[in-house]
């Protein structure tokens, strides 16, 4: 029998999830043999020479000394072999991982890789957080996977519904790479199980797009984008359930514009495609001209239509291959150009890179967001006719250019608002000081994603949405509802344009299929595809 100390070798190696190649084992187990053997052959008698010299002595202790030098050499080999064991175990451990991810087979690897381009939302989402603990376990658990070969003994549970979870175990719901996590503690397990997801998710990418440029693979059919399972029926446009703030509609686009951007007009949608701006009726899946006056290679970037009706459009005019500048446009009503205002001093600069990115407009004033205002980070106000009335600059709240902004059932202009710790809340506006005034901090969840749309809600003071779903907040309460996980979006949110509808409806503009042109600097660019563009409408009521 090995003694305590072998034991607690054994024990060890055990501990670091050692991997032992065949051909050191028998190497080892191989000298264990020589040993026996010259230890048989030899009587052991170097200890009973010692034992003799020393005197007499009991016979217990002659055998227990007749035991000793042998377990003690046996213990040395054993020792080396966890010594030269130690040294290798991270080059076996990377082996184990790499002989792992090799062993998918090609179906296996362009099931993974289909996941990551058929998902709608361009990221992970969690139908809860992480705990600390599990955060502080997957971590260490991470370093065991990939440097001592600690795999699980399952893999995750896949969805073809996220209602098909049951709240046991981990499970991952495709369509939306949603994690769904059980209420209690997660196991070391599960916590694998997701670090192998991850892994094998990685390695296929890679892989798949290294065959398919060689030419041993096609781009895998179930990767590519698919149209909707339903289109609501023309029948229901025609009644009054189109204007229902509960209605979920999915409408096929039948206009001819490739879009480049959408607002939300008084009673209608705004789309802009090159050079060009339609509009279309509330519900309906087709657009008519509304403006095309502008001259050749205008980007439309932003729009909004104030209480006149007159529509504004934040224009990019290209002027050499590489620079450009940034105009506004007025419209009125009918679709007559009123004015051009040349917006470069203030944003981006006649060879700048800047752009409007949002607009939207009260009784007084145009607020504009984007990218290149100078000495306005925040937020950028003027009046109808393009000069500046404030400019509006980070403190101790902050907003990136992609947070909503929207004027309240009060009247009142509010902005989506971020503070030190990234914890999403709004704020309202004071335009002519050019400061913040009741400001409702951290109104969502810590780990909520950006909040991009914002506007009066049909059933709160307002909805939100952004890439953890959407949320609904009166200004009385303390914290946002969640109205919409990010898991039960009816369409891909990754490559969408989104507005928001007066009676608190979001809409999502998805093509599922873009085409390939030449720009004039003989880039290849990508648009959308008219008759593969689809809305879809999402309410945003608390109890639909």
């Amino acid at each position: 029998m090995r003694d305590n100390f072998d034991n607690r070798l054994f024990k060890m190696a055990k501990r670091e999830q050692m991997l032992l190649p065949g051909e050191l084992e028998e190497e080892i187990n191989e000298s264990l043999r020589r040993l026996t053997a010259k230890g048989t052959a030899n009587g052991i008698t170097g200890s009973r020479s010692a034992a003799g010299k020393r005197g007499s002595t009991a016979k217990g202790t002659v055998r227990d000394r007749k035991k000793k030098p042998m377990n003690f050499r046996r213990s040395l080999i054993l020792a080396a072999a966890l010594a030269a064991l130690f040294s290798i175990t991270a080059v076996a451990s990377a082996g184990a991982l790499k002989q792992r991810m090799e062993a998918m087979n090609k179906e296996k690897l362009e099931e993974y890789f289909a996941q990551i381009h058929s998902s709608f939302m361009g990221a992970d989402n969690y139908n809860r957080s992480y705990t600390d603990g599990e955060r502080e376990r997957m971590d260490k658990l991470r370093i065991s996977y990939e440097e001592q070969g600690l795999f699980p003994e399952g893999e995750l549970t896949m969805l073809d519904e996220a209602e098909d979870y049951k709240g046991k175990n981990v499970a991952f719901f495709k369509k939306t790479s949603t994690f769904f996590f059980p209420e209690k503690e997660m196991s070391d397990e599960e916590l694998l199980q997701i670090i192998d997801f991850y892994a094998k998710r990685e390695y296929s990418l890679q892989k798949v797009n290294e065959m398919i440029a060689e030419g041993e693979a096609d781009f895998p059919k179930e990767a590519k984008p698919t149209v909707p399972d339903k289109v609501t029926d023309s029948s229901v446009l025609d009644s009054s359930a189109v204007f229902q703030p509960e209605q979920a509609l999915t409408i096929a686009y039948t206009g001819d514009l490739s879009l480049q951007a959408v607002a939300a007009g008084k009673d209608c949608i705004l789309l802009a495609g090159r050079n060009t701006i339609h509009r279309m009726e509330i519900g309906s899946g087709d657009s008519v001209l509304f403006y095309d006056g502008f001259e050749e290679n205008t980007l439309i970037t932003a729009m909004c239509q104030d209480g006149e009706g007159n529509v504004y459009a934040g224009l990019r005019k290209e002027i050499s291959e590489e620079s450009w500048e940034v105009w506004l446009a007025v419209i009125d009503k009918n679709g007559s150009l009123l004015r051009e205002i040349d917006m470069s001093d203030v944003i981006g600069g006649k060879e700048g890179r800047g752009h409007i990115r949002q607009m939207m407009a009260d009784e007084g004033y145009l607020y504009l967001r984007g990218m290149g205002f100078y000495d306005a980070d925040f937020l950028l106000i003027i009046d109808k006719e393009g000069n500046t009335v404030s400019k509006m600059t980070s403190g101790k709240y902050f907003a990136d250019w992609i947070y909503g902004m929207c004027i309240g059932k009060d009247g009142k202009p509010y902005t989506v608002v971020s503070d030190e710790s990234h914890r999403f809340g709004i704020a309202a506006i004071n335009p002519e000081k050019g400061t913040l005034e009741e400001v409702y901090p951290a109104i969502v969840p810590e780990d909520t994603i950006s909040l991009d749309l914002i506007g009066p809600g049909y059933d709160a003071d307002f909805v939100l949405w952004g890439y953890s779903g959407s949320f609904s907040f009166n200004r009385n309460e303390s914290a946002a509802v969640q109205v919409t996980p990010v898991y039960e979006m009816p369409c891909p949110a990754e490559g969408s344009l989104r507005l928001l509808l007066p009676d608190g409806r979001f809409v999502f503009a998805h093509c599922a299929e873009y085409r390939s042109y030449t720009m004039k600097n003989g880039d290849e660019g990508h648009e959308r595809i008219p008759e593969k563009t689809y809305f879809y409408y999402l309410p945003g009521i608390r109890t639909p």
